[in-house]
């Protein structure tokens, strides 16, 4: 039950991290300050999240000592992703060094819950 109550416990904040997140991008896009595309920060997201809850399962299940070779995949996998975005998506390469920090928010969010895993690990 504890397990399950520290997964469901990540996951909200995560979402309301996002939720901040998406509502700072809306807000500077409505001021008229900086407009980016919502799509390439939703798949930023979805990728964010499908790590973070593959990550957060493993922890559920007791499987531990993998946690960090599961993030290190995903990590890799994401680079590799914004990279397949900055070849195809136009929007991204006018607007790269936003985007870079929308993935570094999101891997900085990733890094401390891992951390706090792999801290109850021990």
């Amino acid at each position: 039950m504890e397990k399950l109550l520290t997964v469901l416990k990540g996951l909200g904040l995560f979402l309301l991290i996002s939720a901040v997140v998406f509502a700072v991008q809306w807000q500077l896009a409505e001021n008229n300050i900086f407009t980016l595309n919502y799509k390439i920060h939703f798949l930023i997201f979805v990728v964010t999240l499908i790590s973070l809850l593959t990550i957060l399962i493993v922890y559920a299940t007791g499987k531990k000592d993998v946690i960090g070779f599961i993030f290190l995949g995903f990590v890799v996998f994401k680079f590799f992703a914004m990279g397949y975005i900055a070849v195809f998506q136009k929007e991204f390469r006018l607007n790269i060094v936003p985007y870079f920090v929308l993935y570094w928010i999101y891997l900085a969010v990733e890094v401390v819950f891992v951390l706090k895993m792999v801290k109850k690990q021990d």
